[in-house]
Order: C-alpha cells, then sequence, then structure tokens
C-alpha cells in the first residue's frame, strides 16, 4: 500500500491512501485531493498506480509546478518511499506502508466522573478528620455531606454531556427528565415550551420516575398553574414549591389547589434571545421533598436544556438557510451566492431586461462514444467532466443555467454584472479547452475516451428572471441573444470557439481571434458575423 501524508501551511495534516489508478490534485473540487490555495493550479498533477507497484507522478501544465526533493520534474517521474513532494504551498510525502503490522484497539472511556471526585476527596476528608481528633458521627457526617455533592456533581456534568448532542426538542425533554429523576425526591415531570410571541406552543407528555402499573388507579393530572406561568414570563427565576397549601406567593391559584401539589421545582428555560419555555417537576406525596440544593441543581439542569434547545433552533435555522444557500450554489458563483445571502432584497430576479454573455459548451461525438461505453462509465465521465466545467465557470463570476445533456449552458452578467462578462465568458471558454487537454492526457489510464468540445458565445440583451410554473420554478434567461449563442456553438468544431461579433467587440484586444467567413445560422435571415478565438496561442489570457 501507499499513501500520501499532507502537510498545510496553517500546521494541520492528512493522509490519503493511493488506492485508484489515477489520482488527481489540485485546487478544483473534482479532483481527488483538493488542495484549496491560489499556489495550486486548478488541476495541478495527477499520481498513476502503474503495474508491477510503480507509481508516477506529473505536472499537468500548473503554473509552479511539482517539485520532489526540492527539484522540479520535467515529466512523468517514478515516486520512491519517503519522496518529499512540493504542490504549491503544501507538502507531501510519499510513504509506502504494510497495513498487516497495524493493530487496532478500542479506547476505554472512564467512568462519568473523575475518580478523585468519586473517592479520594472522601479519603482526604476521612484522614484530616481523624489528624483533627473529630468524632467519628461528626466525620461520618462530613463524608456523606461530600458524597451528596459528588453525586449532584455527576449528575451536572452528565447533563452537560448527555444534552450537547441531542437537535430535537423530543429527544432533549426525555433526556432532560432522565436527569431530573436523578435528583431525589422527584416523581414526574414535563416540559412546556412557548413560541416567539410567548404563547403557549407545546407541552412534552407528562413523564414519570415509576410508571402506574396497569390497572392502577389514574394519577392525578398535571394542571399547571396560570400563577406560576405568568410569574416565571415576569421574573425568569427557579421557583421552588415547598408546600402549595402553604405558600403565600401561590394562595389565589385555583389549579394548585385543585391539584393538591405538596412539593414542586419550576425553572425558566432562558435562551440566548428568548424564553423557550419551563421545566416542571413535582412530588405529589412528600411536604418539602426538595431542598434549596436541589432546585440549584435542577435550575442548572434547566440551564443545560435551555442551551440544548437553543442549539436545536439555531443548529434548524442553519439547516434551512444551508438548504437555501446550497440551491443557489448550484447555479451560482460563490460571490454572488454571498451577496444574495447579504442583501437578498439586492438583487432583482424577476424579468428584467439586461445585457449578458452566454456560453454553449458540448462535446462533441459523445453519443456515438457512449454507445460503447457502460451507463456507469458514461455517469462517472459526465459526473468529473461538469464539476470541473461548473468550478472554472463560478470562479469566473458565470451564473451555470443548466445542464443540457452532455452541453453546458453558462450566463454572465446576471442576476450580477461583473463589469467584464465578455472577457469573463471567453476567459471560461479557453480555460475549458485547456482543462480537456489535461484531462485528456490520462484519459487512456482511466479508461476514458478523448473528449473534444465545441463552445459558442454570444452577447446581446436578454431577459433574466424565474420562468416556470407556481410549482416549479427555475432562473434563466430567454431571448434571441440566447438562440444565437447556441447556433454559434452548433457551428463549432471540436475543440472551436465561435464568438460573435457582439461578444468580440467587448474583449479590448485581450484575446487573439481570427474572422471567420459569415455564418448562416437557422432562424437568421442574414448570415452572422463570427470570430474564432485562437486559445491555442494565447497562454497568458488565463491563469490557473
Amino acid at each position: 500500500m501507499a499513501r500520501l501524508i499532507i502537510n498545510s501551511p496553517d500546521g494541520k495534516r492528512g493522509i490519503l491512501e493511493l488506492k485508484k489508478s489515477v489520482v488527481t490534485i489540485g485546487r478544483g473540487s473534482a479532483n481527488d485531493l483538493v488542495l484549496n490555495d491560489n499556489s495550486v493550479s486548478r488541476f495541478h498533477a495527477v499520481i498513476k498506480l502503474l503495474e508491477n507497484d510503480v507509481i508516477t507522478i506529473a505536472d499537468r501544465g500548473s503554473t509552479n509546478g511539482v517539485l520532489i526533493n526540492g527539484e522540479r520534474i520535467p515529466a512523468d517521474t517514478a515516486l520512491n518511499d519517503g519522496d518529499a513532494i512540493k504542490i504549491g504551498v503544501y507538502g507531501l510525502k510519499f510513504e509506502r506502508f504494510n497495513d498487516s503490522a497495524l493493530i487496532v484497539k478500542k479506547a476505554e472511556i472512564p467512568s462519568t466522573l473523575n475518580h478523585v471526585l468519586r473517592g479520594e476527596l472522601q479519603l482526604s476528608l476521612r484522614s484530616e478528620a481523624v489528624a483533627a481528633n473529630t468524632s467519628p458521627s461528626a466525620m461520618l457526617q462530613s463524608i456523606r455531606k461530600l458524597e451528596r455533592e459528588n453525586y449532584l456533581l455527576t449528575v451536572l456534568y452528565d447533563a452537560g454531556k448527555a444534552l450537547n448532542s441531542k437537535l430535537s426538542i423530543d429527544d432533549i425533554a426525555t433526556q432532560v427528565m432522565e436527569l431530573s429523576f436523578r435528583i431525589e425526591g422527584v416523581e414526574r415531570g414535563f416540559m412546556m415550551l412557548f413560541n416567539k410571541k410567548g404563547e403557549v406552543w407545546r407541552e412534552t407528555e407528562v413523564k414519570y420516575r415509576d410508571a402506574p402499573a396497569a390497572g392502577a388507579v389514574d394519577q392525578p393530572r398535571i394542571i399547571f398553574s396560570q400563577t406560576i406561568l405568568e410569574r416565571i414570563k415576569k421574573e425568569p427565576q427557579p421557583i421552588l414549591i415547598t408546600d402549595a397549601s402553604e405558600d403565600e406567593r401561590f394562595s389565589e391559584s385555583e389549579s394548585l389547589k385543585i391539584s393538591g401539589l405538596r412539593s414542586a421545582m419550576c425553572a425558566p428555560l432562558v435562551g440566548s434571545q428568548r424564553l423557550f419555555g419551563i421545566l416542571y417537576v413535582d412530588n405529589m406525596q412528600r411536604k418539602a421533598a426538595f431542598t434549596q440544593e436541589e432546585l440549584n441543581v435542577f435550575s442548572l439542569v434547566a440551564t443545560q436544556a435551555a442551551n440544548a434547545i437553543d442549539n436545536a433552533a439555531a443548529h434548524e435555522q442553519l439547516a434551512e438557510s444551508a438548504v437555501q444557500r446550497s440551491a443557489l450554489e448550484r447555479f451560482l458563483s460563490p460571490d454572488v451566492v454571498e451577496m444574495i445571502a447579504a442583501d437578498p432584497t439586492g438583487v432583482k430576479l424577476g424579468g428584467i431586461n439586461q445585457k449578458v454573455s452566454v456560453m454553449f459548451a458540448d462535446i462533441r461525438g459523445f453519443t456515438s462514444l457512449s454507445e460503447r461505453m457502460a451507463p456507469e462509465k458514461i455517469v462517472e465521465v459526465l459526473n468529473e467532466y461538469f464539476t470541473r466545467v461548473t468550478d472554472v465557470i463560478f470562479d469566473n463570476g458565470g451564473t451555470l443555467d443548466k445542464y443540457i445533456g452532455d452541453a453546458v449552458m453558462a450566463v454572465f452578467g446576471a442576476p450580477i454584472s461583473k463589469g467584464n462578462d465578455a472577457v469573463n465568458a471567453v476567459k471560461v471558454a479557453v480555460e475549458i479547452q485547456r482543462l480537456l487537454v489535461e484531462m485528456n492526457r490520462d484519459a487512456s489510464a482511466r479508461g476514458w475516451p478523448e473528449l473534444k468540445v465545441g463552445i459558442g458565445i454570444n452577447t446581446g440583451i436578454v431577459t433574466a428572471g424565474n420562468i416556470g410554473s407556481p410549482r416549479r420554478i427555475d432562473y434563466t434567461v430567454i431571448g434571441d441573444a440566447v438562440n444565437t449563442a447556441s447556433r454559434l456553438m452548433s457551428n463549432a468544431g471540436p475543440g472551436q470557439i465561435i464568438i460573435s461579433k457582439m461578444t468580440a467587440e467587448e474583449l479590448s484586444g485581450k484575446f487573439a481571434i481570427s474572422a471567420l467567413p459569415p455564418l448562416k445560422v437557422k432562424g437568421k435571415a442574414e448570415p452572422l458575423d463570427a470570430y474564432s478565438v485562437e486559445w491555442k496561442r494565447q497562454h497568458s489570457a488565463v491563469s490557473t
């Protein structure tokens, strides 16, 4: 077996086991090893696993090259155990290893509370008591007090640990009640939750320490006191009720009198932004079942519960935002998504006319190629091709409009113009053609066909907005400028980029282009003036 030990500039380390016949390395997200830094080219290098256990690495036209042991490699180079590889700012070490020599052991998780809290402190206290000639009864009393403190500390520790990972209200409520039952005297309890308006939104199921036996007399129902509810809303502090019939604070509470309540504790669930609700437990039989010490622990459990609810609410909100953001990121470049997320009202997505550059790129002869390939291989090839092309589009401020079979449609200038949309469109077209040159160099090793793409670009006024029905809406552009770009793509041969006169006029001489004979295209009465981008002669136009 072989692997790469990866060292990033910030000191982080990682391991990539080399198992595939071809492993790609670069900044683009389609690579097997993604090194996210501008010093790394989008498609920087490949590692090949050949016969006889030979492993090679090759540069793929990167700007900064590939260095092995400090020397830049000119071509495919065999890797030896211990070779130091430099790709941009990343250091990689090549290693061969024998996994049969590895021994895996499971970690042993210690008990909930540190043994010092459970035992050693008690022993220490006992010796101190003896040294001070304390009476045995006083010493025993001190030890029992410490044992109780340790027990309460255990409850608090477990509360933080148990609630930290809970992300649903039901899970939190169940866990909170299990923790509450560890407090002596608690017989039953529940949680009441409020909405953002402060109204009762939900009451969780009442939980019992010991569930009533089948056929037993029904437990008295919890008739929650409106007096307690209003008091906690007004003053979000924990409340200890030692005997409802004698507690002057609740002398006017009819529900407490009806319930026959003897002892209860109630604590607010206070989040970072608002009061989420209350946590309530009681004992129907014992007067003064709870002490101030137990109320303190109970209120801290409630605090942990509130934090868990706060985290769950934040997680839910983040999840919703992530879904919305993910939908945008499928079609828009990251910087455009960032602008929309920061100020959604700043982008008008409703049927407006604006000037854009539209690019179509189509794989030539892919239909006939796919007839000779297994379906899963077709999907594999297209997924990698589309991923790399999409990265190029997004990196240059474009919007991915759609995939059409093996073709890609991208728009530059909508929903937000970058000010140099035509230049960006042509730059993307050139990068795609160069990307395919590099991909094709490893095609045979991967059992893939060589891909050739024809690209057409046009610039003009389109209508951009939400198109579709109430059940399915897509953001897209429509108009004659779009159709013209598609016609130019249809006339482009393998490896060719054809642009319209309007696009050529916006390039300001930044690309080498040559005039083509006027093109007669479908839907146009007059031939179109068109130009070919001589991308093979202009390396400086594209940065990797």
